[in-house]
C-alpha cells in the first residue's frame, strides 16, 4: 500500500473514530424495522430498511411467510416477480435465474444481505447460484426501485434488493419441512431455534435438496448450513455472528435455435451429452460461498449508537466447457460443419453430444496417450475463486425529536483468482496447453479435478497444470457515507451522500515473465449525492420524492484490456441521475401506489482492441434513459378475500448515438477514423417495458388458503451488443411475443397446543403455457442467416430460451 493512500486511510479512520467516540454524551435509536425487531438479534444501524410511509422511495415488501410457501423448487428472484417492474427470467437451470429491474440488469441492481453488498467486485454481477439457501434463511426482502435509501456507494442504478436473513431467534422452536416438486425435486430442511437463554442465543439451519431441473440435461443438487449465535451482555450491547453457505453444482441450459425446439422439444438442451450410457453435460457449475460476519450493534447513549459489520466471503468452484481447437457438431447435419467438428461428435436423433465418438477420437489421435490444445478436445474447468473481506460501521446519533445524523464508513478488500484446469481427460492421459499464450512455456496438464463444491474448498490445479489463461485481480475500496435526516408528524426528509476510493491492479502468471505480472495499480474516486422528502398530507395519503447522482468508478474488466494488463486510459466513471416522485393512499381497506420515474445512465464507454490490426476503437455516449410510471394496489374488501394487483409501463430506450474513434493503439494522439453508432430510440433489451398482474388471497375458513397470481408480459425485445453494432447502420430489434403465466398455491394448517404442522401446494405456469423470455439474435425474415420459417412470428434461426412449461411443488412443514 503507497504511503499516499496510507496516508489517506488513516486520516479518514481517525476522524471518524473522532466523531464517534466525543459523541458518547450526546443521544439515537436504532432504526425501527417493525418486521423485523420482533424475531432477531441484527446489526439494525447497517441495514437501510425503508419505512413504510417515511421513506420517501418507492418499495415493495415481501416476508417470510410469502417467501416460504411461494418459493418452492423456484428460484430466489421468482419470489420478487410479482412487484413491480421487476422481470425474472428462470428459463435456463438451478441458480441461473436472471432478474431485471426498471430495465437495467443484474450489473446495475444492488444485492445487499444484511446490509452486505454481494454484487461481484469485478464486473457488479450477481449469481443466484451462490445464495440457493435464501429462500430458507430470508426474514424480510425490500425491492427499493431506483436510487433507493441505502447510504452505501452501491449499484443500486435500477434499484436494491435488501434481504434481511433470520438470525438468533428471540423464541425457542424447531421447524421441519420436506419439499418435493416436478422432474424428480425434493429438499428437506431442519431449523433449531434456543430462544434466548440468558445472554445467549442459538439458531441453526440445515437443508440438502436435488432435481433433474425442467429441461434435458439440468441436473442440480446442493446444500445450505446456516449458524447465528446471539450474545447480549448488557442493554448496551448486542452481538451476532453467523455463518451461512450453500454448497451447489448443477448442469446448466444455454439458448439455441428455435428449430432446434421444434425438432427435439421445448426441453431440449445443447449440453446434454452422453458417456457410456451416461449422462455428462458439456456445461456444469459447482460453487461454494461461505459468507461470515459479525455485527455488533452498541447504544452509546439515550441518544448515540453505533452499528458496525465485519463480514468475509470465499468462494470456491466455477464452471465446465470445451478446450481445444476441435469442436462439437451442431445440431443439423445439412447445414455445413467447422471444418474442425469432430464428425459424429453431435448425436443428431435426439441432438445430445456423443462423447464416445469424441474419445474415441481422443484415443486414435494423440501422442502416447498425450494430446495437444491444437488437435484435441476435453472438458475443462474454468476456476473463479476469490477471497472478500469488508467492513461497515455507522454511527448515528439523534440531535433531537427531529433530527438526526450518520456518519460511517464502508471498506473491501478482494482478490479474485481466474485460471483453467482439466476436468475429463475424454480417452487421453494428459494434454499440452499449446494453443494459450503462456510466454513461459506451454503447461502440460496430466491430473483432472472434481466439480464437486466441498472438494473446490481445498483442491485445486497447482500453477504447472492450469491451462489458458491463470491470473488474480485485486481491487480495494474505502468509502465514507453521511446522512442527515428530518422527522416530524408531517414530513420527512434526508440527504445523504458517500465518496469512495477504489484501487484495482492485475497479476498475470501467463503473459508476462515472472517479475514483470503485476501491473500497475489504478485509482479511481466515485461519489454520490441523493435525497428526498415525504409530505404526509393526512393518515390517508401521502406524497413524496427524490433525486440523486452518482459517479460510478468503471468495473475491474473495463480497465483493463486485452486479458491482460494493458491499461484501458479511455475508461471513465459512468454519470447516473435519478427523479422520482409518487403518491401513496392507505386505507385499512385499501392501499394505492403511484410512482414516476426518469434515470439516465450517460458517459458509459466501451473500449474494443484489436491486437492484430493494432487499433482501439473506443465508443463513448453510450447513453440509456428508463423513464416510465408503476402502479400497484392491495384491497381487502372482505376479511376472507384479498385482490392485490401491479402494472408497470416504460420507455427504455438509447438516448443520441454513441460515437466511434478509432485510434493508433501505439499513439492514442493519431486518430485513424470516426463514425457513429446508430443507437437513437433503440429500446432496451431483456425485460419487458410494458407487465401488469393481479392476484387474489382466499381464506374461506380457518387454516385454509387459496392464492393465485396472473402476469402478463409485452413489449420485450431481444438482445445485442453495443460492441458489435456496426458503425453507421441502422437496426432495430425483434419484439418477443406476448405472454402471460397463471400460478396457483393453496395451504392448509393444523394447529396444537404448541406445535403446528403445514401443508402447501403450487403449480406455476398452471395452463402450460408456451412462450419464449429471450432472445440472443435479431434475425429477421430475409437476412443472413435467418431460415425464412417462422414461431410465432419470430424466424427459427433466432437463438432463444422457452420458459418453463406448467411446473408444481408440495410441500409439508411441522412447526415445534
Amino acid at each position: 500500500m503507497s504511503f499516499k493512500k496510507m496516508t489517506w486511510v488513516s486520516a479518514l479512520f481517525a476522524i471518524y473514530l473522532t466523531v464517534f467516540s466525543n459523541a458518547q454524551n450526546l443521544e439515537t435509536d436504532s432504526t425501527k424495522i417493525k418486521e423485523i425487531n420482533d424475531v432477531i438479534i441484527i446489526g439494525k444501524g447497517v441495514i437501510d430498511v425503508a419505512k413504510d410511509r417515511q421513506t420517501p422511495v418507492a418499495v415493495s415488501v415481501i416476508r417470510k411467510k410469502e417467501i416460504q410457501e411461494k418459493s418452492g423448487n423456484l428460484e430466489f428472484p421468482a419470489i420478487m416477480k410479482n412487484t413491480p417492474s421487476i422481470y425474472v427470467n428462470d428459463a435456463t437451470a438451478f441458480g441461473d435465474s436472471k432478474m431485471i429491474t426498471r430495465g437495467f440488469d443484474q450489473s446495475n441492481t444492488a444485492v445487499l444481505i444484511n446490509g452486505q453488498p454481494v454484487n461481484g467486485m469485478e464486473d457488479g454481477n450477481i449469481y443466484w447460484s451462490n445464495w440457493a439457501g435464501l429462500t430458507d434463511i430470508a426474514n424480510v426482502v425490500q425491492v427499493q426501485r431506483g436510487l433507493g435509501s441505502s447510504k452505501l456507494a452501491i449499484s443500486s442504478v435500477g434499484g436494491t434488493i435488501n434481504i434481511v436473513t433470520k438470525a438468533t431467534e428471540k423464541k425457542a422452536g424447531s421447524s421441519a419441512r420436506f419439499l418435493t416438486g416436478n422432474d424428480g425435486y425434493w429438499k428437506a430442511t431442519y431449523e433449531y431455534n434456543s430462544g434466548l437463554n440468558g445472554k445467549w442465543g442459538v439458531s441453526f439451519l440445515t437443508s440438502t435438496w436435488r432435481g433433474d431441473g425442467y429441461n434435458r440435461g439440468t441436473k442440480g443438487e446442493g446444500q445450505t448450513y446456516f449458524l447465528s449465535i446471539g450474545y447480549k451482555p448488557n442493554e448496551k450491547h448486542n452481538i451476532n455472528f453467523m455463518i451461512y453457505g450453500a454448497p451447489q453444482k448443477h448442469d446448466q441450459n444455454y439458448y439455441t435455435k428455435i428449430a432446434d425446439y421444434q425438432r427435439y422439444g421445448y426441453k431440449y438442451n445443447v449440453n446434454e451429452g452422453i458417456l457410456n450410457g451416461k449422462k455428462l453435460s458439456l456445461r456444469s457449475n459447482y460453487y461454494q460461498k461461505p459468507v461470515a460476519n459479525l455485527n455488533w450493534d452498541w447504544q452509546m447513549s439515550e441518544k448515540s449508537s453505533l452499528s458496525t459489520v465485519l463480514y468475509a466471503s470465499w468462494g470456491r468452484g466455477g464452471g465446465t466447457g470445451g478446450f481445444g481447437s476441435k469442436y462439437i457438431e451442431n445440431q443439423n447435419q445439412s447445414l455445413p460443419q467447422n471444418l474442425n467438428a469432430i464428425p459424429g461428435s453431435r448425436n443428431q436423433e435426439n441432438g445430445t453430444i456423443n462423447w464416445n465418438v469424441v474419445e474415441d477420437y481422443n484415443m486414435i489421435n494423440n501422442t502416447d496417450g498425450l494430446g495437444s490444445g491444437k488437435n484435441n478436445y476435453i472438458i475443462r474447468t474454468s476456476i473463479n475463486n476469490h477471497e472478500w473481506y469488508g467492513l461497515v460501521s455507522n454511527f448515528n446519533h439523534k440531535i433531537n425529536d427531529n433530527f438526526q445524523f450518520n456518519l460511517g464508513i464502508d471498506g473491501r478488500t478482494y482478490t479474485g483468482t481466474h485460471f483453467q484446469q482439466a476436468h475429463n481427460f475424454l480417452g487421453l492421459s494428459g494434454i499440452v496447453d499449446n494453443n494459450s499464450n503462456n510466454v513461459n512455456g506451454s503447461n502440460i496438464a496430466m491430473k483432472t479435478y472434481s466439480i464437486n463444491p466441498w472438494s473446490a474448498l481445498f483442491r485445486k490445479a497447482n500453477k504447472n497444470q492450469r491451462i489458458s489463461y491463470d491470473y488474480d485481480e485485486t481491487i480495494q475500496y474505502l468509502g465514507a457515507f453521511g446522512q442527515v435526516e428530518y422527522v416530524s408528524k408531517f414530513v420527512s426528509t434526508f440527504i445523504q451522500g458517500s465518496i469512495s476510493e477504489q484501487y484495482n491492479s492485475r497479476k498475470d502468471r501467463f503473459n508476462y515473465t515472472p517479475g514483470n505480472q503485476k501491473s500497475k495499480t489504478l485509482n479511481n474516486t466515485g461519489y454520490n449525492i441523493k435525497g428526498g422528502i415525504s409530505f404526509k398530507i393526512n393518515n390517508h395519503h401521502n406524497i413524496f420524492g427524490n433525486a440523486g447522482y452518482y459517479s460510478r468508478q468503471p468495473f475491474q474488466d473495463n480497465l483493463f484490456l486485452n486479458y491482460k494488463n494493458d491499461v484501458n486510459t479511455l475508461a471513465d466513471n459512468e454519470e447516473i441521475v435519478g427523479v422520482e416522485v409518487g403518491y401513496q393512499l392507505h386505507y385499512n381497506f385499501f392501499d394505492l401506489n403511484i410512482n414516476l420515474y426518469r434515470t439516465s445512465w450517460n458517459n458509459r464507454t466501451e473500449t474494443i482492441s484489436n491486437q492484430q490490426t493494432n487499433r482501439l476503437e473506443n465508443r463513448t455516449g453510450i447513453d440509456e434513459l428508463h423513464q416510465g410510471i408503476e402502479v400497484d394496489f392491495l384491497a381487502k374488501p372482505f376479511r376472507v378475500l384479498n385482490f392485490k394487483g401491479h402494472l408497470s409501463l416504460g420507455k427504455w430506450e438509447y438516448n443520441g448515438n454513441a460515437h466511434s474513434t478509432i485510434y493508433d493503439a501505439n499513439n492514442l494522439s493519431n486518430i485513424l477514423d470516426e463514425k457513429d453508432i446508430l443507437l437513437d430510440g433503440i429500446k432496451t433489451a431483456n425485460a419487458p417495458q410494458f407487465s401488469y398482474g393481479v392476484g387474489i388471497v382466499y381464506k374461506p375458513f380457518a387454516g385454509f388458503s387459496f392464492d393465485a397470481d396472473l402476469n402478463r408480459y409485452e413489449k420485450l425485445y431481444s438482445n445485442f451488443d453495443v460492441t458489435r453494432i456496426a458503425a453507421n447502420k441502422k437496426f432495430s430489434l425483434i419484439e418477443l411475443p406476448n405472454y402471460f403465466t397463471l400460478d396457483l398455491g393453496a395451504s392448509y394448517t393444523f394447529h396444537f397446543e404448541n406445535a403446528s404442522l403445514r401443508f402447501r401446494a403450487n403449480v406455476n405456469n398452471a395452463l402450460n403455457d408456451v412462450f419464449m423470455t429471450y432472445s440472443n439474435t435479431n434475425l429477421r425474415n430475409g437476412d443472413s442467416g435467418a431460415s425464412g420459417k417462422n414461431f410465432k412470428g419470430i424466424d427459427t434461426n433466432n437463438q432463444v430460451y422457452f420458459g418453463n412449461g406448467r411446473t408444481w411443488n408440495f410441500g409439508v412443514s411441522y412447526d415445534f
